[in-house]
């Protein structure tokens, strides 16, 4: 049987060093919407995170085939003026704390 109090530690360590790593970083979700086109989708990622053509498209067609893709990790305020950057090239976004 596993000892208990290891995995603790061992979960306790893990979950103190991602807090270390992305204590301060939001995440920037573009979502599916009826709305928005591929092309909007893609031009406004390589504008605002510098995309290249083809990883765009891609994260187009995740967001298209899933519901919503992560587009960026970066700190509260960089996120929030993308996400509202994204809204005003029409893309649907939401920011989430990591």
């Amino acid at each position: 049987m596993p000892d208990v109090e290891v995995d603790r530690a061992a979960e306790e360590d893990v979950a103190a060093k991602v807090r270390d790593l992305f204590g301060e970083d939001y995440a920037v979700i573009i979502m599916d919407s009826d709305f928005t086109t591929f092309d909007e989708v893609e031009r406004a990622c390589m504008a605002l995170f510098g995309y290249s053509r083809a990883d765009a498209e891609a994260l187009a067609m995740r967001v298209h085939t899933t519901g919503e893709a992560l587009a960026a990790v970066m700190p509260e305020a960089a996120a929030r003026r993308a996400v509202r950057e994204l809204r005003r090239r029409n893309v649907l976004a939401r920011v989430e704390k990591l």
